[in-house]
């Protein structure tokens, strides 16, 4: 697809009659494509947010053909799923999708009109504003099973992650990683995962309040994968041990709130003794991809004393 085809595409999907310019944000992993913002007049919209999914030539490896399918996925989930999300779980508005000889085309709301701002690092405003967001999105998307995303949310699990798996030193970590997985997939309570939930996938404004982008291992799983891994990226090392119970009690405490909001008929505690419990083993199974992947030979005090929880509770 030519420059000129896709700017006529976004001309008239937003019912533009200029597109005055093309700003390259960044290049999507791996070489995959690009995203730009795009500025626009003589509509109703100042700018959009143009992702341009472009597959590389060659060999299908895994790892390609995982990254292939997650742009899929993320196209369902902006046609389809995102629908359900309100301004507690802000994500973008989908304006079009589009494919043409193997590029695929996401047209999004540019979250930073709205006052949306990335932020290296988060502070404690933007970490409680990342919380809530995914306590909201966990209630809404409760026992959701849908069509079209993963059949199971996040992109470090087990199952697509075996070659990081043979990578590992020998260990605790690496002999109990399926256990840890089985367990984290036999959870009661599911919902669905953003499934790739760092901060760099978030954007804030001036409140603190959230919203989410990249929705390409999105798929059903246990809530608390994604926010281990969120707490994870936010906090150092110090700051896990110091910090990490009093966002778990923040997390849970609008979870309860808004699972009372949507209405679902469960038992509230029940799921939050699950998930507390289940807290540090999803710690220990994001240690577990993370050591296969970076090649890190060792756990620090406090993914120690996760991984020593988790095996204590099998």
């Amino acid at each position: 697809m030519t420059f000129f085809d896709w700017a006529d595409w976004v001309l008239s999907e937003t019912r533009s009659t200029t597109l005055t310019e093309t700003t390259l944000l960044q290049k999507l992993w791996k070489g995959y494509g690009d995203l730009h913002r795009l500025s626009l007049s003589g509509g109703d919209l100042a700018s959009a947010i143009l992702k341009k999914v472009i597959p590389p030539a060659g060999a299908e490896t895994v790892s390609d053909l995982r990254k292939r399918r997650s742009y899929a996925v993320e196209q369902v989930w902006y046609q389809v799923e995102s629908r359900y999300c309100d301004d507690n779980c802000r994500v973008a508005d989908c304006y079009a999708v589009a494919g043409h000889a193997g590029t695929l085309l996401l047209l999004l709301e540019d979250l930073n009109r709205a006052g949306f701002h990335p932020r290296r690092p988060p502070l404690a405003l933007h970490i409680r504003g990342g919380l809530s967001w995914l306590a909201h999105f966990h209630s809404r998307f409760l026992g959701a099973r849908p069509v079209g995303l993963w059949e199971q949310g996040g992109y470090w699990h087990l199952d697509t992650r075996r070659e990081e798996w043979r990578g590992m030193p020998s260990g605790s970590l690496k002999e109990h990683a399926e256990v840890l997985d089985q367990r984290l997939q036999r959870a009661r309570y599911q919902t669905l995962l953003h499934g790739d939930s760092k901060p760099a996938n978030f954007c804030w404004n001036a409140r603190g309040e959230a919203a989410a982008v990249d929705f390409q291992y999105v798929g059903p799983g246990c809530g608390i994968r994604d926010v281990a891994y969120f707490l994870d990226c936010c906090l150092s090392a110090s700051h896990s041990e110091n910090q990490a119970g009093g966002w778990l009690d923040y997390y849970f405490a609008v979870l309860r709130q808004a699972i009372h909001q949507d209405g679902h008929e469960l038992d509230v505690a029940d799921l939050e003794r699950e998930w507390r419990m289940l807290f540090p083993v999803a710690w220990s199974d994001y240690c577990r991809f993370w050591q296969g992947w970076s090649g890190s030979s060792g756990l620090g005090p406090y993914s120690q004393h996760q991984l020593s929880l988790a095996l204590a509770t099998e």
